[in-house]
């Protein structure tokens, strides 16, 4: 199935929408990373991204990515280590900070997705009763 002019337009805005909301919300996950850990460089911060990925011509998510300290921090930890001492931290909930923070970034993505898709939609809907009253009328 060949892809329109139209079609490669809509895709195109869909993944800027897309990546601009991941480029947010990758911001906003930094400065969440970097006021809740005393340690503001390092791996922490390199590896805390957010990118959106498309799949089948359409947004299928944004992933956000971490180094393995973070989702310790985040959910916390109780027990013994590797070198046989008992441990207690507390968890952060980073996750669910960068929800609450982001949620407006979110919000603004959906609007843009239903806007861009919706025309996708009335397009469709338009070719198909063009096509029928040509069949019609011929």
């Amino acid at each position: 199935m060949a892809i329109e002019e139209n079609d490669r337009n809509l895709i195109e805005l869909e993944k800027k929408a897309g990546q601009k909301a991941a480029r947010t919300i990758q911001r906003n996950w930094k400065n969440i990373l970097s006021t809740t850990t005393t340690k503001r460089t390092g791996l922490m911060l390199s590896l805390a991204t957010a990118r959106a990925n498309m799949r089948f011509d359409m947004l299928d998510s944004i992933i956000v990515s971490a180094s393995p300290a973070t989702f310790i921090q985040n959910y916390g930890f109780e027990g013994i280590k590797k070198n046989g001492i008992h441990m207690s931290m507390k968890p952060y909930r980073h996750f669910d900070n960068l929800f609450k923070v982001s949620e407006s970034t979110l919000e603004k993505l959906l609007e843009e997705i239903t806007e861009i898709r919706g025309e996708k939609v009335t397009k469709r809907i338009q070719d198909v009763i063009k096509f029928e009253w040509q069949r019609i009328e011929s």
